[in-house]
């Protein structure tokens, strides 16, 4: 391809150039056409063509180095051949000699210069007679050289095209720098109101914080983009799926594996409600689809306010803070690999009734967080500041923890991320009592719980896990059966007086271990129902769902509605007793009692 050599005017419009036009009113020319554009790449190759026909030459080009500095590039070129992208050494051909000497040269006989290069003319056929190169110098840098060739009458260069070409050389430089350091501002510009959309983006995956929640939490990223996250969000049982983690590594990278995490969990957690196989799929996921050695250390878990039942499962994470009443800390360390290492990792989940207590989870940023050079908070310093704060609300609370840390002058490091869960601000709301932070007094042991739709097939599920947690109690054969009937007949009332048969309903169970017995407590999602109405029925009408009452009664050393709040469906409690520990006699006739709530 042959370059454009038509003469172009000082305004940039196709206008025949003065044979002797002035080289300072040429400068000035020049520095107003890189001031009226913002391409760099064209203005370049307009002023060549100016400078190639002001100076009366076959042929031009402009080179600029390399962002390595190593080498320069032809970056413009006019000519009956195109050597654009042409790359010269550094130090190499008479253009690198005038860069690196910073000298106006003249060469009157090309080939026989050492110094010339002429690998260009062996691979384009032009011929290279004479040179006069200079270059482009602002202040004490050198940013590339212009170079002509050949004068059109044959004659060398002489003293005045040397200064002419110097003058140019000088203004051109001045305005390709000028140009570059507008087109990076423009960049950075960009790419700052970029990084503005992406944590605008990124805050809108957090979740809004809702003080009718026992849960709540921060994120502050230390630069514009975060690698933290956490999440929550609260399903149709009222239970909340929470998750928190940390990216490795910083910056965009960072930034994009975070909300594919986040929005992952946020998908899967609606529907995968056991931590160990939700993390599991999740470490799937980004183990096959994260590359450049990424990975990410998170928890995931789930708590029910009713019950104050927590379950998690840790995947290289910072160990979980657990508050106890007597203000001291257990922790929890992670017991499996970070996510997108090992894809076949096993994970676990960890289960454990909060009774009142405080649940934290947070990322190293603010264990890592530093007081001068040498001193980090460290967990103990966490788990002290946690126990300091205080507030009317949680969201106050978490809220404290970050002034405390700016108040101190502390210095981060790294993004920082803390979700803590306080079940003694449910406690109340569930009907619940809790203990004194050491085994929970009323909710005992959880040994397990499950969900199931509101469908009589399902019960072929329960029978066998009642059967199993009332054994691991340790009750007597009979005790076992009867335990089993009197909840199975509870779930049944619930499918068919509750939910009227719809078989879409969900009915959610949790067993407990207590120290002489046993607790099963069984939610629903129906209408609220009125307990004075709930009557046994005479010993003449049984039915299966029918003598519910009676018999569940008769069966269980206590059966009570624990009060919901509108809307929430209903939460009944039973308790049964060993035989050996039964707590005195028991009612066998009346209805199924309502457990007042405070101040009633």
């Amino acid at each position: 391809m042959v370059a454009d050599k038509t003469p172009v005017g000082a305004d940039g419009a196709g206008s025949s150039q003065p044979p002797h036009q002035d080289p300072l009113d040429f400068a000035a020319a020049l520095s107003r056409s890189f001031a009226a554009t913002q391409d760099v790449e064209a203005t370049i190759r307009q002023a060549l063509t100016r400078i190639v026909e002001l100076m009366h030459v076959e042929a031009g080009a402009i080179f600029l180095q390399d962002d390595t500095g190593e080498a320069l590039v032809c970056r413009a070129c006019v000519g009956p051949v195109n050597v654009e992208g042409l790359v010269v050494p550094k130090g190499q051909g008479i253009v690198g000699r005038s860069v690196a000497e910073d000298a106006v040269l003249v060469v009157e006989h090309a080939y026989e210069n050492a110094a010339f290069y002429a690998e260009a003319d062996r691979h384009t056929g032009f011929v290279t007679r004479s040179i006069l190169c200079a270059p482009l110098t602002v202040g004490s840098s050198r940013i590339g050289a212009v170079e002509v060739l050949n004068k059109a009458n044959g004659t060398i260069f002489d003293d005045s095209d040397q200064n002419m070409l110097k003058v140019i050389a000088s203004s051109a430089g001045l305005a390709i720098s000028n140009a570059r350091l507008a087109a990076r501002l423009v960049e950075q510009e960009r790419l700052k109101r970029e990084l503005e959309l992406a944590a605008a983006i990124q805050r809108s995956l957090l979740p809004r914080a809702d003080p009718d929640l026992p849960i709540a939490g921060f994120n502050r990223p230390i630069h514009e983009v975060s690698g933290d996250f956490y999440d929550f969000f609260q399903l149709p049982d009222g239970i909340i799926a929470f998750c928190l983690g940390d990216v490795s590594g910083k910056g965009m990278n960072a930034a994009l594996l975070m909300a594919k995490t986040a929005s992952l969990f946020r998908c899967l957690g609606k529907t995968v409600h056991d931590p160990a196989r939700l993390i599991t799929i999740l470490n799937r996921e980004i183990c096959d689809t994260t590359s450049l050695g990424m990975f990410v250390t998170m928890v995931v878990g789930s708590y029910d306010p009713a019950t104050g039942q927590l379950r998690f499962a840790n995947a290289g994470h910072m160990p979980p803070l657990l508050k106890r009443a007597d203000h001291s800390f257990e922790t929890f360390p992670a017991k499996a690999p970070p996510l997108g290492i090992l894809r076949d990792a096993t994970f676990e989940t960890e289960a454990l009734s909060l009774d009142g207590r405080q649940f934290f989870l947070y990322t190293d940023g603010i264990t890592e967080f530093r007081f001068g050079r040498d001193e980090e908070l460290g967990v103990d310093g966490l788990s002290l500041m946690l126990d300091n704060v205080h507030g009317d609300s949680l969201i106050e609370r978490v809220e404290h923890v970050l002034q405390e840390l700016r108040q101190a002058g502390w210095q981060a490091r790294d993004d920082l991320t803390l979700l803590a869960i306080d079940d003694a601000l449910a406690a109340p709301a569930a009907g619940r009592n809790t203990g004194d932070g050491g085994e929970p007094a009323e909710n005992g042991e959880f040994l397990v719980g499950f969900t199931l739709l509101a469908d009589p097939s399902r019960l072929k599920i329960l029978r066998p896990a009642l059967q199993a947690a009332a054994m691991a109690c340790g009750f007597s054969s009979e005790e076992v059966h009867d335990l089993v009937l009197a909840a199975t007949e509870a779930v049944e009332n619930i499918m068919i007086h509750a939910y009227a048969g719809r078989r879409d309903g969900e009915i959610t169970l949790a067993m407990h271990r207590l120290p002489d017995g046993m607790m099963v407590r069984i939610r629903d999602f129906a209408p609220k129902v009125d307990t004075a109405k709930i009557q046994p029925r005479s010993l003449e009408e049984v039915r299966p769902g029918g003598l519910g009452t009676h018999f569940i009664r008769t069966v269980m050393d206590d059966a009570t509605f624990i009060p919901l709040p509108d809307g929430e469906g209903n939460l009944l409690e039973l308790v049964k007793y060993r035989a050996s520990g039964n707590r005195g006699a028991k009612e066998t006739t009346g209805s199924v009692s309502q457990k007042p709530t405070e101040g009633k």
